[in-house]
C-alpha cells in the first residue's frame, strides 16, 4: 500500500541493511509429500507466535526473554539478542488516562501472558521495528540493529492478544480477543484499534474501528494485480472478512458465525458458565485466513483455549452432552462469493494416527501456506500434536500429508523460503524442511 518492503517482498535496492538480504531459498520437491526435522536452537527454551524478515526471527518468550534470531544459515539459527519486559509497565499503563477513558486494563491477562504475537515493519529508511501483543499492551521495540533492541513508546490498548501489521505499510492492528455481540464482549471491547507507527518514536492512535467484535486474530491477504486488498478477523464468536483497500478505513464485507453449531455438523457448541460472567462458547474463531486464490477461508477451532481438555479427542461427555469431533479442528468454506460463505468440509487431528504429548493439549493454532503450485496446502500448528501439513485442495475432503511431533507444544508455524519454523511453548525454535 505504502509499497514498503515485506516478507514476501523484500526490497530490490543493490544496497540493502545485511539482515534484510532473505537466507538462500531452498526449493520445494516437485510434489511436497511430507515435512521433516533439520534442527532445533537448543539455546532458545520458549517459543510463541514469530514473525520474520529478511534473515531475521523475531521470536517472543511467552513469559521468557524474547529473542532475535539469525536464519542466515537457517540449518544454524543463532540468537543475536534477547529483549522484554514481560509487561513491567503494567502500573503505568494502567494509571494513563487514555486507559481509563478508552478501556480498562484486563488484570488476569496480564497475570497470565507476557511476550506473545509480533509482527515486524520495514520502513525505507533502513529501520527496522517489531510490535508485540504483551496482553497488558502492544511492545514496540527498533531492531534495526538486532544485536542491541531498543525499547519504543508502546502502544495503549485495553487488552493485546495478536496483532497484525497491514503488509506494506507502518499501521497496526490490535487483536484484543474479546469477542462481541451478546455472547461475548465481556469487557466492553467490540471493536479493533488501529495505530500509525510511521513515525514509531511518535505513534499515533488512527481509530477504535467499530466492526462490532474484538478480534481474536489478524490475518492479511492482498493481491495488487486484482486490487484485492483483505484483512481476515478470527472474532471468537465470528469470523469476518474485510476490505482494507483503504487501510485506515477498513470496511466489513461478512461477518459469519462460528462453525460449531451449524446444522449438519457433527458438533455441538458447549457454554462454560462463569459466575457472575454470562455464558460463553468454549469452541470459538481462533485463527482464520485465506488460500491462494482467495476463494477458500479457513477457521481453526482453539476448543477450550488451548489449555483445557477436550482439545482433539473424538468424543466427550459434558453437562451439556457429548461433544463429538471435529474438536479443535480446521473447517474450510467457499467465498467464491465473499457475502455468502458456503461451509466445505472440516479436518480435525482426532483422527490423526500419532502419538500426541501426554503434556499438552491438542487444537488449532496458528499456520501458513505453503506455496505448492498444484495445491492448497496449511501447515498448522496443533499444540502437542506438533505441526501437521493439510492438503485443502478439496476442501470437502482435506487430509494430512506430513507431521513433525516429539514432546511438541507448538505455538505457531510460519513458512518462509522453503522452509518451516516454529515457535514451541515446549521447544523454542525448530526448522523444518519438505520431503
Amino acid at each position: 500500500m505504502f509499497n514498503w518492503p515485506t516478507l514476501s517482498h523484500p526490497p530490490a535496492a543493490a544496497k540493502v541493511p545485511a539482515y534484510w538480504v532473505p537466507p538462500p531459498a531452498r526449493a520445494l520437491p516437485g510434489t511436497v509429500s511430507g515435512i521433516r526435522h533439520l534442527t532445533r536452537a537448543d539455546e532458545i527454551p520458549r517459543g510463541a507466535g514469530l514473525a520474520a524478515f529478511g534473515s531475521l526471527i523475531v521470536l517472543p518468550g511467552f513469559g521468557s526473554d524474547s529473542s532475535v534470531i539469525d536464519i542466515r544459515d537457517p540449518a544454524r539459527p543463532k540468537r543475536l539478542s534477547t529483549f522484554g519486559d514481560n509487561g513491567a509497565n503494567f502500573e503505568s499503563a494502567a494509571a494513563d488516562p487514555e486507559v481509563a477513558q478508552r478501556g480498562h486494563v484486563d488484570l488476569e491477562s496480564r497475570m497470565l501472558g507476557a511476550d506473545r504475537g509480533a509482527a515486524i515493519i520495514a520502513y525505507p529508511s533502513g529501520r527496522l521495528v517489531t510490535v508485540l501483543s504483551t496482553s497488558s499492551e502492544i511492545e514496540s521495540w527498533d531492531i534495526t540493529d538486532p544485536a542491541e533492541p531498543r525499547p519504543l513508546p508502546p502502544l495503549v490498548v485495553p487488552n493485546s492478544h495478536k496483532l497484525g501489521v497491514v503488509p506494506g505499510t507502518p499501521l497496526v492492528y490490535n487483536a484484543g480477543s474479546r469477542g462481541g455481540g451478546q455472547a461475548g464482549n465481556l469487557m466492553g471491547t467490540d471493536h479493533t484499534e488501529i495505530f500509525d507507527l510511521s513515525d514509531p518514536d511518535d505513534p499515533q492512535f488512527v481509530q477504535d474501528f467499530q466492526n462490532g467484535y474484538s478480534c481474536h486474530h489478524i490475518f492479511f491477504w492482498n493481491n495488487p494485480q486484482q486490487n484485492k486488498f483483505r484483512a481476515i478477523c478470527a472474532g471468537v464468536e465470528v469470523t469476518q472478512i474485510w476490505d482494507t483497500a483503504d487501510p485506515r478505513n477498513p470496511k466489513v464485507i461478512v461477518t459469519l458465525p462460528v462453525h460449531h453449531g451449524v446444522p449438519g455438523t457433527p458438533s455441538a457448541a458447549v457454554l462454560v458458565r462463569v459466575p457472575g460472567v454470562i455464558a460463553i462458547a468454549e469452541a470459538f474463531s481462533h485463527s482464520a485466513g485465506l488460500n491462494r486464490a482467495g476463494d477458500i477461508l479457513y477457521v481453526g477451532d482453539e476448543n477450550g483455549g488451548g489449555g483445557l481438555p477436550p482439545g482433539c479427542v473424538a468424543s466427550v461427555a459434558t453437562p451439556a452432552g457429548d461433544i463429538s469431533a471435529p474438536i479443535g479442528a480446521i473447517w474450510f468454506y467457499d467465498i467464491s462469493t465473499e457475502t455468502s460463505p458456503r461451509l466445505k468440509g472440516w479436518w480435525s487431528a482426532a483422527n490423526n494416527p500419532t502419538q500426541k504429548s501426554a503434556t499438552a493439549t491438542c487444537t488449532a493454532h496458528h499456520g501458513r501456506l505453503v506455496p505448492d503450485p498444484d495445491r492448497d496446502l496449511l501447515a498448522m500448528a496443533f499444540y502437542g500434536d506438533g505441526v501437521i501439513l493439510i492438503d485443502f485442495s478439496n476442501p470437502m475432503l482435506p487430509r494430512a500429508v506430513g507431521q513433525f511431533v516429539e514432546n511438541s507444544n507448538t505455538w505457531e508455524a510460519w513458512y518462509y523460503n522453503g522452509y518451516l519454523f516454529t515457535g514451541d511453548l515446549a521447544r523454542g525454535l525448530d526448522v523444518l524442511t519438505f520431503d
